[in-house]
This record gives structure tokens, C-alpha cells and sequence, in this order.
């Protein structure tokens, strides 16, 4: 009989904990999860930070978290913490337990593999009683974004014409003297000011000399990207890697262009995420801007919007001049080449840096004549 009454007693125990975690394992719990930098380069460490507050007394038995990421963001072994991963997606999955008034963060490290946008979209929590005999169900969304930048490429920046490597070049026409261009040294004139003097020469001749100035017209990089792998593509993308790397030089040469203080510009037939014209950013100058090159450069879709022919005949179009043109392909044909000699007779030099599956560039370049 008395073990007939324990038999009872521990089932009714076990049936009423049941009840209890059922109906509360949920009530005064939070969750976030939050990517702790908001953006980075691809192959730098980052952060996902797990937070989870039990604000109540009833402890929390056992909390299972799961999620979809992408398979892209690969990341380090963990105690607690599993992941399945495909091809694309990964389930992560991590484990808690906590007594009553507790909070627990716990900081996951990651790599990202692969430029683009990762997004925390939602998270599922599942709970439940000691023993594992009930469970729940929550589905909680996320707002966290992760933009991975594309890790600028070593590229041959010397290749393109030296005009652009000594930044401001002289040109035969009137635009403004420039004070960081010495041409030479001339007699003073009235209305000269003593900061014009150049002491050596007026020294050497005996008399009064100013530094002649140079008339110059502002350094300018104007990157273009195709997205056609190969002569006659249509619209779909079959070797990403290819385009992945010309993205990486493009990255690299806008680096390199803003590093000496040249104003870089970019454009490519390939839309930015939920877009669908083809990108296009006038020069600028600044870290600020060149930040803004690298996030569209992390935003970008490997979809075609128009041949790079029509690209490159709308920048004629546009009518500028004075700009070095970089062109990164994976191929070069006759129509490309009239639609480039258009930019040069405007006074633009273009420069192409082909893509090849052995990871080299071939080098073709021009320079149209200044007016």
C-alpha cells in the first residue's frame, strides 16, 4: 500500500511541475541576440552576443535556442552551443539553464567567409519541465544586421596611368592656380604676397622671385565592375568566385585611389539588395566616402541590370572629363573598346584590369589628350 501511495505521490508531483513550467517557463523571460559590431571586413572575427534574462523566481530547468544563419558566417566550437550546417544555412543551436533572477550573455565568435548582408531575423525558444515530459514553443524576431564588407584586394594600382599615381597633373587649360604645384619660379609682380617668395631663387638671381603655380585639375577614380563572367552572358551568374574577386580589386584600387586623396567614384550592371537599377556612386573623397563605396560594394547582387557595353556608353554620355576610368572584366571585345574610346576623346584615360579563373590581370590601357 505504501508503495502504491509513493507510486501516486511522485506522479502527481511530477504531473503538477509539469503544469507549473508549462504554464510559466516563458513568464518573465527575455532573449536578444545582437551582432556586437555592425559591420567588418570578410575574414575578420566578430562577436553574436546571446543575452537571456529569467526575471522571475521559478528557475528555468532547461532553454534550447535555435536559429537559421547563413552558412557564410563560420564559427568557433563551443560548450553548449551546436550547429548544423548546409550549403547555404546553418541551424545554430544553444543550450541553457537558470535559476531564478538570473541573467546570462554569452558571446559566440564567428568569421564571416563571404561579403554581403547577414540579417538575425527569428529565434525559437523551447522549454520546459525537469524531466523533459512537457514543452513549449516561442518564436521571438530579431533586428540585428551584419554588413561584411569585401576585403580589398593587394591589386596592381601602378598600372594605371601615372597621371593618376602623381595625383593633380597639369592641363592646358584655365582652371585655378594650385598652391601644392610649383612649376618654376617667376619675377615678382605687384600684388604678390610675401608667401609666394621663393627665397632660393630670388637669392641665386639677386632679385625679388615668387613661385611660378601650376594650373591642375583635381585628382579622380572612376571604378567600374562587370558582372558578366564570360562574352555573352545573360543574366545568370555561373562562376561567383571570378566576380567576387573583381568586387575585392575593386575595393582594393578604391583604397588605394583614397589613401593618396584621389576623389573615387564606382559603378557596376549589378543592382544593390531589393533594388534593380544598376549602381552608381559619383567621386568622392573621405573615409566616410569610401565607406559608403565598401558597404554597396557588400550590398551588391550578382545580377546583371545591363551589358557593360550600354554602362560604359551611359558614362560617355555623361559627358565628364579628366577622370581615370578603371574597368575590372573578365573580358574585352570590339564594342567594348568603341564604347571606351568614346570616354577617351572626352579627355578621360580608361584602364582595364581583366579577370582570368588563374587569378591574373591582363592590362590594357589609353589616355585620351586633354583639352
Amino acid at each position: 500500500m505504501f508503495i502504491l501511495w509513493l507510486v501516486l505521490i511522485t506522479a502527481g508531483v511530477l504531473y503538477g511541475q509539469g503544469l507549473v513550467f508549462n504554464k510559466l517557463v516563458f513568464r518573465g523571460l527575455s532573449y536578444q541576440r545582437e551582432f556586437r559590431q555592425r559591420s567588418c571586413f570578410r575574414g575578420d572575427e566578430v562577436e553574436l552576443v546571446e543575452t537571456l534574462d529569467n526575471r522571475k523566481r521559478l528557475p528555468v530547468p532547461w532553454l534550447r535556442v535555435e536559429s537559421q544563419l547563413s552558412a557564410f558566417l563560420g564559427f568557433r566550437a563551443s560548450e553548449n552551443f551546436d550547429v548544423s550546417r548546409g550549403e547555404l544555412s546553418q541551424n545554430h543551436r544553444s543550450f541553457f539553464s537558470l535559476p531564478g533572477h538570473t541573467r546570462i550573455t554569452r558571446t559566440h565568435r564567428l568569421t564571416p567567409i563571404k561579403r554581403g548582408c547577414y540579417r538575425l531575423s527569428t529565434v525559437t525558444l523551447t522549454g520546459g519541465d525537469v524531466l523533459g515530459m512537457s514543452q513549449r514553443h516561442l518564436q521571438l524576431p530579431l533586428n540585428s544586421e551584419l554588413v561584411v564588407y569585401p576585403r580589398p584586394a593587394a591589386v596592381p594600382f601602378h598600372e594605371l596611368p601615372s597621371r593618376s599615381l602623381q595625383g593633380d597633373y597639369s592641363i592646358r587649360r584655365f582652371i585655378v592656380p594650385d598652391p601644392f604645384v610649383i612649376a618654376g619660379a617667376r619675377d615678382y609682380q605687384a600684388g604678390d604676397s610675401m608667401k609666394q617668395v621663393n627665397w632660393k631663387a630670388s637669392a641665386r638671381t639677386g632679385e625679388l622671385m615668387v613661385h611660378q603655380y601650376d594650373y591642375t585639375a583635381d585628382r579622380c577614380l572612376m571604378v567600374i565592375i562587370n558582372v558578366e563572367d564570360a562574352e555573352g552572358m545573360w543574366r545568370s551568374v555561373t562562376n561567383e568566385a571570378l566576380i567576387e574577386q573583381g568586387i575585392e580589386w575593386a575595393a582594393g584600387a578604391a583604397e588605394a585611389a583614397a589613401a593618396q586623396g584621389m576623389e573615387v567614384g564606382l559603378a557596376a550592371n549589378m543592382p544593390l539588395m531589393a533594388e534593380f537599377g544598376s549602381l552608381r556612386f559619383e567621386p568622392g573623397r573621405g573615409q566616410e566616402h569610401l565607406y559608403m563605396l565598401y558597404e554597396a560594394m557588400a550590398r551588391l547582387q550578382l545580377v546583371r541590370t545591363e551589358p557593360l557595353r550600354d554602362l560604359l556608353e551611359q558614362e560617355a554620355r555623361m559627358g565628364y572629363a579628366n577622370r581615370d576610368v578603371l574597368v575590372i572584366s573578365s573580358y574585352w571585345n570590339d564594342e567594348l573598346e568603341a564604347a571606351a574610346q568614346s570616354l577617351r576623346r572626352l579627355g578621360n584615360s580608361v584602364t582595364l584590369w581583366e579577370l582570368q579563373d588563374a587569378q591574373r590581370a591582363r592590362t590594357r590601357s589609353g589616355e585620351g589628350e586633354s583639352a
